[in-house]
């Protein structure tokens, strides 16, 4: 068994690495098709008394309509006993039920979907809508007429981003590049004074899409956390490699690129990060570009008036990903 003592690095506990990747192998791989719109037939949102309140057709999958109405009108009927918050799911044939019940509020939502998409990413996702129901939609139904669907026309905008899917952006570099800067930039939030390195791995959400949920993996970058890196790369879209512009870190991150990101992963949309420019050693954008063959682009993350810059990448970075991805689908 392969442990890490982190003693002296000024922590007093041992990892256990092992027990580190199998639990992300196991629980943190994100399937490439979970939640897809394109399985997720219709979405309801359900009175306790069985009336529909809220009812979204994707026609992704054609099914058996009268089985979806059997199934919903003895929901009720299973339902009332099931623990608040809780989310269950039956197949029947081709379809997959994935249901969860809100008792302070006497709603059931509801998923039906292919029953091969992946049950996790549905569970997640139907939580996410029954809890922006709950805490954005719920008190317009006092005031409802129980017929107007103008009502829920947020509430279906948000329905569309939850299904839309997540964008995993991964930062990848070794200690001290400045990625955790970087993410600090990205959030808006200050710039620590002392250097802290990341355990593992950093995952923080950042609102930059109107259209996706956009969530960044900041990889730890000491030596002992690289093996990690192959299993944390999986499921994710978007690369962001980080170097601190030296030549030593140049060429120790093209090796980085091109053993564990493009000979595993070539489906991944890389760009390079080319961190403290500021420095007088920093090699400039275009001569790393040349040395890596990706996309290179200079940054300060100290310094907030990069944040504009950062951003603005981000959000190219996802839309290059989306296009890229639609044309995949449509060839």
């Amino acid at each position: 068994m392969r442990y890490i003592n982190l003693k002296n690095q000024g922590y007093h506990k041992k990892i256990n690495l092992s027990k580190i990747i199998y639990n992300f192998k196991k629980s943190l791989v994100l399937k490439k098709n979970a939640g897809d719109p394109r399985l997720i037939h219709s979405i309801y949102v359900i009175r306790g008394d069985g009336e529909i309140l809220f009812e979204k057709s994707f026609g992704a999958i054609k099914i058996d309509e009268s089985l979806v109405s059997v199934f919903l009108s003895a929901l009720t009927s299973f339902t009332g006993a099931m623990p608040d918050g809780s989310i269950k799911s039956v197949v029947s044939g081709r379809l997959k039920f994935v249901y969860t019940v809100d008792n302070k509020r006497d709603l059931i939502h509801v998923f039906c979907a292919d029953k091969e998409d992946d049950e996790l990413g549905l569970h997640q996702r139907i939580k996410r809508v029954r809890d922006v129901f709950a805490e954005e939609q719920y008190a317009k139904l006092a005031t409802w007429d129980g017929k107007s669907r103008e009502i829920w026309a947020d509430f279906e905008a948000s329905v569309e981003k939850i299904l839309s899917g997540i964008i995993k952006i991964a930062l990848v570099g070794f200690g001290g590049v400045g990625k955790t800067t970087m993410l600090n930039l990205m959030r808006g939030t200050d710039v620590p004074i002392e250097y802290n390195p990341t355990i593992a791995v950093d995952v923080k959400k950042l609102d930059v899409s109107a259209t996706y949920d956009v969530i960044i993996w900041d990889f730890a970058g000491q030596e002992r956390y690289t093996p990690l890196w192959t299993f944390l790369l999986r499921g994710t879209n978007i690369v962001l490699l980080v170097t601190d512009s030296t030549v030593e870190n140049v060429v120790s991150t093209k090796r980085v690129y091109l053993n564990v990101i493009k000979k595993r992963k070539q489906d991944i949309l890389t760009y390079c990060i080319c961190n403290k420019q500021d420095l007088p050693r920093a090699m400039k954008p275009k001569l790393v570009e040349r040395l890596l063959n990706v996309p290179c682009f200079p940054m300060v993350a100290i310094n907030p008036t990069y944040r504009d810059e950062l951003m603005s990448l981000i959000t190219t970075a996802i839309d290059e990903w989306a296009r890229s991805t639609q044309q995949k689908e449509e060839a």
